[in-house]
């Protein structure tokens, strides 16, 4: 007869009664605490390897964890409606004026706002470069693109040059220096 609770819930009843964080336990058994998150959530199972070392760890015997069920409840959980409070209107967001995958999201994001009373958060649009520099990144201008890698190249090589130039200036300069050590003087 196999146990009506699940490995999930097992596992966390067995870690908190031990007084063991997640992060504990999946030091125990050479696991990240992602798994053994997933584990008591029962959104999967380790492998039996595993499950031996995870009874050892919570001082349980590999028979007791063995005789749980491996998949979890294919039951959905009860859901919970969520119901904005009297004084909050919920308004649904103004139409869709793009086309394409953007107004098919923008109405999905709606239809979820009309129906659980909260609005979706939705990152705001990219400013990108701003300025004289900005009519450079025109999206519908391909071309621009080379006139910014042909500018990029000159800028590195007025730079290379203002390096090579003051590099030459500063080996004279030690060169001097250098003649001047052994020089005799009069």
């Amino acid at each position: 007869m196999s146990d009506p609770r699940t490995f999930g819930q097992v596992v966390r009843e067995a870690r908190r009664a031990k007084g063991m964080s997640m992060g504990q336990l999946a030091t125990a058994v050479n696991r990240s605490t992602a798994s053994v998150r997933r584990w008591e959530r029962d959104e999967g199972v380790p492998a039996a390897s595993i499950r031996g070392d995870v009874a050892n760890a919570l001082d349980l015997s590999p028979d007791d964890l063995e005789l749980i069920d491996d998949e979890p409840s294919t039951e959905p959980p009860p859901s919970v409606a969520v119901t904005p409070p009297p004084s909050v209107a919920v308004t649904p967001p103004p139409p869709a004026s793009r086309t394409g995958p953007e107004a098919s999201l923008q109405a999905t994001q709606a239809a979820a706002s009309r129906v659980t009373g909260i609005a979706p958060v939705v990152d705001p649009e990219p400013t990108g470069v701003r300025g004289w520099f900005a009519v450079l990144y025109d999206p519908d201008k391909p071309w621009l693109g080379y006139l910014r890698a042909a500018l990029t190249v000159i800028v590195l090589i007025v730079l290379a040059w203002i390096l090579i130039w003051s590099l030459g200036g500063l080996l004279d300069t030690l060169g001097e220096f250098w003649e001047s050590m052994w020089a005799e003087s009069p």
